[in-house]
């Protein structure tokens, strides 16, 4: 699938018409300047050629075709070169507003730890087929660009560990905070904060994360360039990397744009005009990318994703639908739907909310999971690689889109 735009199609029928043009005058021994070349499209306009020149009558003139060069095939990546590790610290330890944090880091050597085990309860976890459990005393020694993810309302910090492990093993650190007030255990203990208290509370968590990692005597931060930083989430971690860069404001409250911020990744983002007015998505003036599914129904294309998409200026900024996606397709929880099962009987409440969130994104007619995490972390590294390393990004100019994505380039 290739998108094309209507200035480029106008440019390549004029190129076309010029070529037609010049045909006409070799054939009949004429100057370029008595040639004209009609056209059916009237917002085409072909110049005139230098009328100095007049075709040699003993020279054959071949007729120009334009031809396009075949289009490089979509390559999918995997893994990064690096084994990852996972360990959890805590920040803020001495406030009101501890925040536990996990950090994936690329290691040095093969790991020697077990596989990392996210946990819901003792004995109820899920295990990476990825990252290992390890120290950062192991990590590669970098630095490297840090990645900082913020988790959907009502989530967990490693709620989309395919996507933060595969980042991790490109050569980032990413870290998630869980945001107390917000997460899965806040839901199911019915104690979740006001919604226009997780707001505010949200971009700030972000940004104590930073500077933890930027700017403290944390371990981690000797792994850290403070000068390449990304914020991604999704959902409501959407919401949230955005306000990193746009600010938030309810009244009295108001939380100033994060400076150190150089790019955002919104996965099927909540970005409502209440949360984030014209105004301040149009202060957002760094490279963006959102990656959606076209059949999200928990926070629709239009207005969460049509919206930003028109009104951020910010340039480069990339677009990817995925066809037959939904809203859970950017967490694991088709993956904990199919390991559960094989730790044997699991409480209640938790295989039940599981399957509730399932119904959003791992049932029949869905986007396959594995193509999903395929096509959602190729799209989110590459990006990254553009714009720490500056890496060539896909362009639908010279790259086959897949038929199950659309595309669009600003």
């Amino acid at each position: 699938m290739r998108l094309t735009s209507p200035i480029t199609r106008i440019a390549r029928r004029g190129a076309v018409l010029v070529a037609l043009a010049l045909l006409v005058v070799a054939c009949s021994g004429e100057s370029d300047d008595t040639a004209s070349s009609p056209s059916s499209d009237p917002t085409t306009t072909v110049e005139p050629t230098d009328t100095t020149t007049t075709a040699e009558p003993t020279t054959t003139t071949e007729a120009t075709t334009t031809t396009e060069a075949p289009l490089a095939d979509f390559e999918p990546i995997g893994l990064g070169p690096y084994d990852v590790g996972v360990t959890t610290v805590e920040i803020g330890a001495e406030t009101e507003r501890p925040l536990t944090v996990d950090i994936w880091f690329p290691l040095e050597d093969a790991p020697t730890g077990d596989p990392q085990q996210y946990t819901f309860l003792p004995g109820i976890y899920y295990e990476s087929p990825t990252a290992h459990v390890a120290e950062l005393s192991e990590a590669s020694p970098g630095p490297f660009p840090l990645v900082v993810y913020s988790h959907g309302s009502g989530g967990l910090r490693w709620i989309h560990s395919n996507y933060t492990e595969t980042i991790a093993s490109h050569g980032h650190i990413v870290v998630a905070a869980d945001h107390t007030g917000n997460t899965t255990l806040n839901l199911l203990a019915d104690n979740a904060d006001d919604p226009s208290v997780i707001a505010a509370n949200r971009p700030q968590d972000v940004s104590r994360v930073i500077d933890a990692f930027t700017s403290s005597t944390l371990e981690a931060a000797a792994l850290v360039d403070a000068e390449r930083i990304v914020v991604t989430g999704h959902s409501f971690g959407g919401y949230t990397a955005y306000a990193m860069l746009a600010g938030f404001e309810n009244g009295d409250v108001v939380v100033e744009p994060d400076a150190r911020v150089d790019a955002v990744i919104a996965l099927a983002p909540a970005a409502s005009a209440e949360l984030l007015p014209d105004a301040r998505l149009q202060g957002i003036d760094v490279p963006t990318m959102v990656i959606v599914g076209t059949d999200d129904k928990t926070t629709p294309i239009d207005p969460n994703v049509e919206r930003p998409w028109q009104l951020i200026p910010g340039a480069p900024a990339y677009r990817v639908e995925l066809v037959a996606a939904e809203h859970q397709t950017f967490t694991d929880v088709c993956d904990y739907e199919a390991f559960l099962p094989t730790l044997g009987e699991i409480p209640d409440f938790i295989g039940a909310t599981i399957a509730d969130f399932g119904e959003a994104g791992c049932r029949e007619g869905d986007m396959a999971i594995e193509r999903a995490q395929e096509l959602t972390n190729t799209f989110a590294v590459t990006f990254l690689d553009e714009v720490f390393d500056g890496g060539a990004p896909i362009d639908p100019e010279t790259t086959e889109i897949p038929d199950d994505v659309v595309y669009l380039v600003r």
